[in-house]
Formats: structure tokens, C-alpha cells, sequence
């Protein structure tokens, strides 16, 4: 019986080759999108899943704020912490991790690796990273030890096997390679080619600086909860005498599984997704698929006067309804099935453009990804039955009298089919207008004055350089041409992550404090970075010199933000000249900047303080003048081999780090904006073939009109209208549901653009747009046909 159906669904497939490669078209797209879209969620719904003890493996969050301040959330903490935290009952294994850029040299290969980390010996114990050679208990438990990720084996040495040998690292000491590891997947927020042991860095367990993320395992029967429970009585302990009243301190475990998609600490090792934009992207692949079986529906309905005396005929010859309706739904199950075939062959050959947009390393192997290929039969069988069951109930239902007599009207089902385009437009609708919005914040991201000027600002690695350094290449930059400024801080202006405390303020009671983002800087930062000062002035070479001797006689110049001196309660001119602590640092207040931005816009201006220390600096900013960028880096570069011979130079823009922190975003703009042209041009098929259903029925129509004089335009005029209605029905759908989820969106942006009317005008405007051109090329064509053609056929 069903090898019956299936030979006569082949043959009506392959009469009817137009129709057949519409539908197969469109159903191939939908199943494409999906199956990317499918790949891209598991990726990041699955992150740091694959680790063994993933439902053990906590990261320990640092909470932090003061009074009628926001709480602070940040991933990093003080390496004083892990051994503390390794003594509790609650904890079988710890680990802290140190990512720290270095130089890596064999032989002559010198390279500025950004992917190094440093880490306790338990780090690959904890962490299900396999090691292709080496123990995980001993790789990592002396000095100056190492372990390569298997490319980094290859890149360096040509091959894996490469235990015993040595690299040489920031070009001070050599690393013995004790273990490879298998390259760390993609869905991982660990990502690294090289992990150092942490007793190489030398450094006494300290509470001074929190830039140390710390890892736990725990124990079989310990919760949570009770790890949560003994660090609140170690704060606790710790804080005793302190007498700050109001603020907050807390040390919570978060679950390594959730920091991707629901952290809220800043400062992660890699900027985490959102879950949101997940959601997203989720419904997203749904409409795309019921819009691809929604066109499937229409174009099926569509030839139901092409197909009525076939029916017709079968049905006298004896042929049940029954019969019929697994006849169609043949015909559906080959479409749907050549249509999954196409969309996995167009996934395979499209992935590697989908990974460059949306900046992953998913792959389409059956090992990553066998849940799509399940997911995929329930999409072959659920697309089946939802695109084939009502055209094989619609059209099996047809009466051979009827039908044979030449009576037969194709209005059943009309309000059906025109909801389904509804349907289809207002999804293209909603997504245009989504698009637009999305694109007009970044743009407004983009161009919003931050208060500095970022534009032309080269980053180079710095941490090479000691102050004295620092200053002669400093001197020797500035003689080169299209070069305007050279500068250094500890981190990058755009997007500053250094938590610190201000207490011991002149004129505020000796027990308040304030916690506050902090940066330090080298003397010309203000004017490299065109921050503009509202009171005091600017650092000096005797200001400089005062942070130059040593820590006791240390004499330090602070500057703070317009909101840092309001949340003191003082005006700017106020502040100057007061004294102040800051962990430590003793000094006074020398200038008050204009506010900027340091940070995602998501969220408010902080109080920040910019101040001059010449300890470390881990990145040298060069401002050139414009049009003159590429004579800068090449005389940069001629002065980097002077001083660092043995270093890689490398740089890349300031615009490239203040872009990062919004990835998210504009990947998501991105992957939203492909989604939707697909959207649109699969809802276009959808119209058409509604197009091509009215034009069969209305020929008698079309013809009698042009007997009667009606002109070509007057005829398309009449056959558009009607899908014009449809298109305006679905902008009104559409737009306050867009508006409604623009709105929510754009709330999460501390600073960002509005919602004007003219965005919802121009996406109905481009949806008439499009539907006119659609319809056109069915209505012209009836339009065109000659009148004593169209009535002899009827």
C-alpha cells in the first residue's frame, strides 16, 4: 500500500516540478536556519556540562558595595582565599586560575600567547580536560611546570609527544612540559593552550589584590549552602572591627555550569552569554520552521483547482477519503524528507560562515551533535503532520460531483490560508522592526560621546616594560611620525575592572568608606585619552616622582569622576586637596574628571578614581593623528625591536575593546539579521503561492474585467489589495508586540536610543514593499493573459 502511495507521490511530484521545488525550497531553508540555530542553543546550553563532576564544581563570586551604592558582583578574588577555603569539611579539591598573556619561545618562535593560565594542582583533577600524556595528579604540582593543549603541542613542536621538553616563557625562565591536553571544547568558559602551575608565579597568599579566580570541588555529601554558610562566618571573622557600618561583603558559590548563561559577576574569564538572547534565538527557530510549513500549507492549497478533477476521478473510480488523505500525505513525508536532507547538506557547507558570525567552533559531527539528528526526526515527523495534514484533509475532502460537473468553488479553507499569511507577515514584521532597533542601539552605542576619545588608539602589550622603560620608549615613540601621545595604564580605559576602598577621607567620619573602581595610570593618561578635567590639575613629574619612592614614602595623586565627588556630597572644587586612603595609598585629590565611560552601557556611570602607579602596566596606548595610522605603526614597531628584541610586536585598536564588551549584542544583531531576511524571503513564498491560489480562482474574472476595458494596472490593482489588506493586518499585529519586547530590551541598557514611530513606519513600509513586488509577479501575469485564453479555459 505504501510503496503505492509513494510511486504515485513521485510522479505527481516530478509533474508538477515547479511547485515541488518551491515547497522543497522552503521547507530546506527553514530546516537550514534550524539546524544552525539548533547547534549554536546546545553549544550554549550545554557549557562546562561535560565535566565529569560538573554538578560539584562551584566558582567562588566576590559581593561587594557600600550603603545606598549598588552591590558589586566580580568573579575574581584574592589568592588568600583558596587556601583558606581547601580546609573546609565542604571542599575536596580547589583550585585558583591566573590568566596572565605571556610571551612563548622555542627556538626562534616567539609568540604573545593571550590563551595562559596559571593554576593549583588539582586544576586538571577538577576539570574533566582530558590529557593526552601526563598525570593529572603530578603535572602541575611543582615550579616552573607546564601543560600545552594538543595544537600548541603541534604549532610548537610539530607533534604531541613533548613531555621533557622546555619553552621559555616572558623570556625569563624555562617551563618543562609535564602533560598535553586535548584541546578544550567550545562550550567551556575555561578556554586555554597553556597551563603553568601556579607555584611558578612565586607569590605569598595575599589579600591585597583580587585577581585570582578561585575553583571548588565538593565533597560527596557537602551542599552549596553549608560552603556558603562557613564563608559568612569567615567574613565575618575577618571584618570583626572593622565598623563599616552599611556595607556588604559576601563570598558565594556559583555553579561552574551556570556562569555562562547566568552569572552576574563581572570579570569572567570570557564574556558569558545572555540567556535572553537565547530565548530569542530559540523562538526564532520555531517560526522559522512554521513558516517554512505554513508556505508548505498554502502552495498545497494553492493548486487545489490544478488537482480537483484528479480527485475528482479517483474518488468515482472508488477511492476512499481515507485512501486520498495518505495519498497527500505521501507526497508530504517525500517533500519534508528531501526538504531535511538538503537543509543538513546547505548546515554542513554553511557552518563554517555561522561559526565566523557567531564566533563559536560548533561542528555538525554526530559525537557534538547528536541531539540535533534526534531533534531532526522530531522535526521530519512533526513537520509532516503539521504541513501535510491540512492540504491532505482539504483536498481529499473534495466532492466528485461537484468537481466533475465543473461546480466546484475553492473558497473552503480562504480564511484559513489568508490567517497563515497573517501569521507569516507579522513573524517578517516583528523581526524587521526588531532588527532595525537593535541595529539603531548599537549604532547609538557606537557614536554616543563617552567622554573620552578612544578613536586612533593603538594598545600594545606593556607588561614587558619596567617604569624606567617604559619612559625611554615612551620618549622614543613620540619622535616618530604621526604619533600625538603616549600613555600606559593597568587595563583598558573602555573597560575597567579594578575594585578598591576609600576610607580615612578628610572631612567624612573614620568610619566611612566607599568602594570604588580604580585604575592606575602613567602621567600623560588624561591627555592621551582626551579626559577632560572640571576642577584641579594635572599630574606633574613631581607627582610622579612622589610615587616613585618607596611604599612608605609613597605620596599618592588621586583624580575622581564627577559621580564619585557626588556620592561623597561635595562639589568638585570642594574635593580638591583633600586626603584620603585608598587600600593603602595614602594621598590627596588633584582633579575631578568630567564622568566617562568605562564600562557597558548597560550600566549606570560609577564612581571611579584614576591615580598614578608605576608598578605594572599591562597596556601601552599610542594616540595617532588620522590618516597617518599605518607611518605610526610602522615606526612603532622599528622602536618595540629596540627595546624588546625577544617580544612579538603586536597591537590591535582601542575600538576593538570597547566593541568586545558588547559581543553579545552584535552577534546576536547579526545572526537576528540573517534569520530575518530568510524569514521574510521564506513568508514571501508563502505569498505567493496564496497569489497564485486567487489568480487560478479569479481568471474567469480577470478575463470578463479586460473584455470590459479594464486596463493591466486596474487588474493588478485588483488582484494586489486584497494581500495589501493582509500585510497591514500583520503590521498591526506585529507592532506593539515588537514594541513591547524592543521596550523590555532596550531597559537593560542603562543608556540607549528610543523607540520612534518612524521604525515601525519604515517596516510596514518595507513589508508593503516586498508583498507588492511578490504579488506583482502573479498579478501582472494574470493580467497580461489573454482574455479569450482565460475564457475558453473555464
Amino acid at each position: 500500500m505504501w510503496r503505492n502511495y509513494l510511486k504515485t507521490a513521485v510522479r505527481n511530484l516530478l509533474k508538477r516540478k515547479l511547485y515541488t521545488v518551491i515547497n522543497i525550497t522552503g521547507l530546506a531553508a527553514g530546516i537550514t536556519c534550524f539546524i544552525l540555530l539548533a547547534l549554536y542553543l546546545q553549544n550554549e546550553w550545554t557549557y562546562d556540562q561535560f565535566h565529569t563532576n560538573a554538578a560539584k564544581l562551584y566558582r567562588i563570586r566576590m559581593d561587594y558595595g557600600e550603603k545606598d551604592q549598588p552591590v558589586t558582583h566580580t568573579a575574581l578574588n584574592f589568592n588568600g582565599l583558596g587556601p583558606v577555603v581547601k580546609d573546609y569539611p565542604e571542599v575536596k579539591l580547589m583550585s585558583r586560575v591566573y590568566p596572565y598573556a605571556s610571551t612563548v619561545k622555542y627556538g626562534d618562535k616567539a609568540v604573545n600567547e593571550k590563551r595562559f593560565i596559571y593554576a593549583d594542582p588539582a586544576f586538571f583533577r577538577m576539570f574533566s580536560f582530558p590529557l593526552l600524556s601526563g598525570n593529572a595528579a603530578t603535572v602541575l604540582n611543582g615550579p616552573d611546570m607546564i601543560v600545552l593543549s594538543a595544537s600548541m603541542a603541534n604549532k610548537y613542536f610539530g607533534t604531541t609527544d613533548v613531555v621533557g621538553k622546555t619553552l621559555k616563557i616572558n623570556d625569563r625562565k624555562n617551563y618543562q612540559v609535564t602533560g598535553v591536553a586535548a584541546d578544550a571544547p567550545a562550550n567551556t568558559h575555561l578556554k586555554f593552550d597553556f597551563v603553568a602551575s601556579y607555584s611558578s608565579l612565586g607569590e605569598k597568599d595575599n589579600w591585597n589584590s583580587p585577581n585570582y579566580y578561585t575553583y571548588v570541588q565538593l565533597a560527596d555529601n557537602a551542599t552549596a549552602a553549608g560552603l556558603h554558610k562557613n564563608l559568612k562566618a569567615f567574613i565575618g571573622e575577618m571584618m570583626k572591627g572593622a565598623n563599616r557600618s552599611g556595607a556588604t561583603f559576601d563570598l558565594v558559590p556559583e555553579p561552574v555550569t551556570g556562569i555562562h548563561l547566568y552569572s552576574v559577576a563581572g570579570n569572567s574569564t570570557e564574556a558569558g552569554g545572555d540567556i535572553r538572547y537565547n530565548y530569542i534565538l530559540s523562538i526564532i527557530a520555531v517560526l522559522l520552521l512554521l513558516v517554512a510549513g505554513i508556505n508548505f500549507m498554502n502552495l498545497a492549497t494553492a493548486r487545489s483547482a490544478d488537482r480537483s478533477r484528479e480527485i475528482g476521478v479517483r474518488k468515482a473510480l472508488g477511492a476512499l477519503r481515507g485512501q486520498l488523505f495518505w495519498q497527500f500525505m505521501a507526497e508530504s513525508t517525500i517533500i519534508t524528507f528531501c526538504a531535511i536532507i538538503i537543509g543538513l547538506l546547505l548546515a554542513a557547507i554553511l557552518l563554517p560562515f555561522f561559526n565566523n558570525m557567531a564566533d563559536t567552533t560548533i561542528s555538525l559531527g554526530f559525537t557534538n551533535g547528536y541531539r540535533i539528528y534526534a531533534l531532526l526526526v522530531v522535526v521530519f515527523l512533526g513537520t509532516t503532520f503539521f504541513a501535510g495534514t491540512y492540504p491532505a484533509l482539504f483536498l481529499s475532502g473534495f466532492r466528485p460531483v461537484q468537481v466533475l460537473k465543473g461546480r466546484m468553488t475553492y473558497g473552503k479553507g480562504g480564511n484559513i490560508r489568508k490567517t497563515l499569511v497573517v501569521f507569516q507577515f507579522a513573524t517578517a514584521v516583528f523581526f524587521i522592526i526588531c532588527t532595525l532597533v537593535v541595529g539603531r542601539q548599537l549604532q547609538y552605542i557606537q557614536t554616543k560621546k563617552l567622554g573620552m576619545d578612544r578613536s586612533q588608539v593603538l594598545v600594545l602589550y606593556g607588561d614587558h616594560m619596567n617604569s624606567k622603560m617604559l619612559e625611554q620608549f615612551k620618549s622614543r615613540l613620540l619622535q616618530q611620525t604621526g604619533i600625538q601621545q603616549v600613555s600606559a595604564s593597568y587595563d583598558s580605559p573602555v573597560a575597567v575592572g579594578g575594585g578598591y576602598t576609600i576610607d580615612n577621607l578628610q572631612g567624612k567620619p573614620a568610619d566611612y568608606h566607599l568602594d570604588i573602581t580604580a585604575i592606575p595610570v602613567e602621567k600623560d593618561y588624561l591627555r592621551t585619552m582626551g579626559i577632560r578635567l572640571i576642577a584641579g590639575s594635572d599630574f606633574t613629574n613631581a607627582d610622579i616622582q612622589d610615587v616613585l619612592k618607596a611604599d612608605s614614602a609613597r605620596v599618592y595623586h588621586f583624580f575622581l569622576n564627577e559621580t564619585a565627588v557626588r556620592s561623597l556630597g561635595w562639589e568638585p572644587e570642594a574635593a580638591i586637596g583633600k586626603k584620603m586612603v585608598m587600600n593603602g595609598r595614602a594621598g590627596l585629590i588633584q582633579g575631578v574628571m568630567e564622568d566617562f565611560h568605562f564600562a557597558s552601557m548597560r550600566n549606570k556611570i560609577q564612581p571611579i578614581v584614576v591615580f598614578p602607579e608605576y608598578d605594572y602596566f599591562g597596556e601601552i596606548l599610542v594616540k595617532t593623528a588620522g590618516g597617518k595610522e599605518q607611518l605610526a605603526i610602522a615606526g612603532i614597531e622599528n622602536v618595540w625591536k629596540e627595546y624588546l628584541p625577544g617580544t612579538p610586536f603586536e597591537y590591535h585598536f582601542m575600538d576593538e575593546d570597547f566593541n568586545g564588551i558588547y559581543k553579545a549584542e552584535f552577534r546576536t544583531s547579526t545572526i537576528l539579521t540573517t534569520f530575518s531576511v530568510v524569514v521574510i524571503l521564506v513568508s514571501c513564498l508563502g505569498l505567493l503561492g496564496l497569489a497564485a491560489f486567487t489568480a487560478e480562482q479569479r481568471t474567469r474574472e480577470v478575463g470578463i474585467r479586460k473584455i470590459m476595458g479594464a486596463s493591466a494596472t486596474n487588474v493588478v490593482a485588483l488582484l494586489s489589495k486584497d494581500f495589501i489588506k493582509l500585510v497591514v493586518i500583520a503590521l498591526c499585529i506585529a507592532s506593539p508586540v515588537a514594541w513591547y519586547a524592543m521596550h523590555h530590551w532596550l531597559e537593560t541598557f542603562a543608556y540607549h536610543t528610543s523607540l520612534n514611530v518612524w521604525l515601525f513606519l519604515l517596516a510596514g513600509g518595507m513589508a508593503v514593499l516586498i508583498a507588492l513586488m511578490t504579488v506583482s509577479l502573479q498579478s501582472v501575469k494574470a493580467a497580461l493573459m489573454n482574455p479569450a485564453k482565460s475564457l475558453r479555459s473555464e
